[in-house]
């Protein structure tokens, strides 16, 4: 193979790597998007509990500034406190390294040990 062939095949090497990234790019979107509309209109605080995972139930409904909005923005539905899926999809990516700037953002207090844990 001469120097022409090996620099066309690392072209097309370096060419195929980044068709992969972009799939994978949009493998997540195509995946989220699926995630979204699979969800329901309006969330219960069990239903988005179990979809973070993390803190037993019983944690989540103890802690409000744990709970979606901080426990703010809920609504009721047929008699229970839910929260509209776009406020979930945001929750869920929420962890203890950003739920200080979350809580700000829904000016809930945080025990001392939390805002140590955010940014």
């Amino acid at each position: 193979m001469n120097s022409e062939e090996k620099l066309i095949f690392q072209e097309f090497k370096v060419s195929l790597e980044s068709m992969g990234f972009q799939l994978q790019e949009l493998k997540k979107i195509t995946e989220t998007e699926r995630v979204k509309d699979d969800l329901p209109e309006w969330i219960t605080l069990e239903k988005a509990a179990a979809l973070k995972g993390g803190p037993a139930l019983s944690t989540y409904k103890t802690k409000q500034f744990l709970q979606p909005c901080c426990g703010h923005n809920s609504k009721l539905v047929g008699g229970r406190k839910c929260w509209h899926r776009e406020q979930i999809l945001i929750w869920l990516a929420i962890d203890d390294s950003s739920l200080k700037t979350y809580a700000q953002q829904w000016n809930a207090k945080l025990p001392e040990i939390y805002k140590q844990r955010s940014a």
